[in-house]
């Protein structure tokens, strides 16, 4: 049950007010004395305050200061006269989360309770998550021995300590909110909240609403003010997913975000400062969005200051056994297993398959074995049949190179060249040996594509 201390001089009107959000399913604790409440909350830990501006023995303001000092994320809503609204407003700018007027709607203060406590719990998640990103390297999620992926990663990190605005490109499943995180937490602002925005997940009137907040009034509903995701990320970075699909009017808004630095409230006049980091991925081709009218042309050139591309899976195969086995670790922690292998049938198998869904596809298949799996090695039976059902097994994918004459040897070969080392770990002797070639012509092949197998050897 939802614990919320009340502060109020006026005891009958405390008890009035105990009783109405007890019936609302609250556990409400009234207190009529100012001096006691920082007791009261270190005893209680309520999940929220309710306190009254004006009582003699101490003002609302003084209270509101001394509560933020024990506690800076407790969310504290003040209660105020017509006559004291400006008195309000100083509570806001003192850290009070709202301020509701006298005489008070219960189902308004039901409501901003609801709120007050969803952004209390989101802002310890968001601390918790950020003690435990700055504990470890942000780049520790990013599983890789690809040459182009090393070179991505080595240009995040330059890019981190910047202010530049970033656009990451890359099909869907690639990886690109954790390249964003990474270049959020290896940064001097990596302290700083960062807040991922998905911009095809929400309607465009409530999507407004999300990233630029709104005040008291601006539409039916909008029963006090709010924070937007650009005011709580202020001094850090805002991740816009899959920018491709923000609603056109929208657009506007946020190309004066990164020109001016500044935004206004849905429904106010007034203009805010904008101190944070625009980072921006899709997985759309932008240029195609520009042409065809659906993206604005302005802002793609502002957002696509440096553009990062995160390569698809398919380009990075000899990572394929890399990111199995981080998994495989995963979820083996997590699901209290001890599945330590993969077949060599499934390993030729998932070095072959095209992965569509690329690192996400590949997760998801490592889960679902491990979830089921009864021994400790991941067989052909326990992959789904769109990967085993699929045509690009490995004896069809590679016939033996001698079937190819020089001239006919394509980029195809590359490729060719490329999985048997992944599949034999770096490994010439063996690579050849199932290329039906001698060890000597294989490795002109190598040298002919500029392939070097220790690329695809794994500690």
């Amino acid at each position: 049950m939802t614990k919320i201390l009340l502060v109020d001089d006026e005891e009958k009107a405390l008890d009035v007010f105990c009783r109405s959000l007890n019936m609302l399913g609250y556990q409400a604790t009234g207190v009529s004395r100012p001096k006691v409440v920082c007791d009261s909350i270190k005893k209680l830990s309520p999940e929220a305050v309710i306190v009254d501006l004006m009582m003699p023995e101490m003002g609302g303001l003084e209270l509101l200061r001394e509560i933020k000092a024990l506690d800076a994320d407790l969310p504290v809503i003040v209660l105020t006269g017509y006559g004291t609204i400006q008195t309000a407003v100083e509570a806001m700018k003192g850290g009070a989360f709202d301020y509701v007027t006298k005489p008070y709607n219960i189902d308004e203060i039901d409501l901003i309770i609801k709120r007050a406590i969803e952004q209390r719990a989101l802002c310890i998640e968001n601390k918790m998550l950020r003690e435990r990103l700055l504990e470890q390297s942000p780049f520790s999620a990013i599983v890789t021995n690809d040459k182009a992926m090393k070179k991505l990663l080595k240009a995040v990190e330059t890019l981190s300590n910047t202010d530049s605005t970033v656009l990451i490109t890359g099909e869907s499943g690639t990886g690109k909110e954790l390249i964003a995180k990474a270049l959020h937490y290896s940064g001097t602002i990596r302290e700083r909240p960062f807040i991922i925005i998905d911009c095809s997940g929400l309607p465009e009137t409530i999507l407004e609403s999300e990233i630029f907040g709104h005040v008291k009034g601006a539409f039916t509903g909008a029963y006090t003010d709010k924070k937007g995701y650009l005011e709580v990320a202020e001094g850090g970075s805002v991740f816009f997913d899959e920018i491709s699909e923000l609603p056109y009017p929208l657009q506007k808004k946020l190309l004066r975000v990164i020109q001016e630095k500044e935004y206004s409230k849905v429904g106010d006049t007034k203009t805010k400062k904008a101190n944070i980091r625009i980072i921006a991925a899709t997985n759309r081709e932008m240029k195609e969005a520009v042409k065809e009218g659906r993206f604005r042309e302005d802002l793609y050139y502002r957002l696509n200051v440096v553009s990062l591309r995160v390569p698809p899976l398919r380009e990075r195969r000899h990572d394929v056994p890399l990111l199995a086995n981080y998994f495989l670790t995963e979820f083996n922690a997590r699901l209290k297993k001890r599945v330590i292998a993969l077949s060599d049938e499934v390993h030729s198998l998932m070095m072959a398959y095209q992965w569509p869904g690329n690192i996400r596809e590949l997760r998801n298949v490592i889960e679902s074995a491990v979830t089921f799996k009864e021994g400790n090695t991941i067989k052909i039976d326990d992959l789904p049949e769109d990967i085993v059902g699929s045509n690009t097994n490995t004896k069809e994918l590679m016939p033996a190179f001698k079937e190819f004459k020089e001239e006919t040897i394509d980029p195809m070969t590359r490729e060719y060249v490329t999985t048997l080392l992944a599949i034999c770990k770096g490994n010439v002797s063996k690579a050849a040996e199932r290329a039906c070639l001698d060890r000597a012509n294989f490795r002109k092949l190598l040298k002919r594509f500029h392939v070097d197998a220790a690329d695809f050897r794994t500690s």
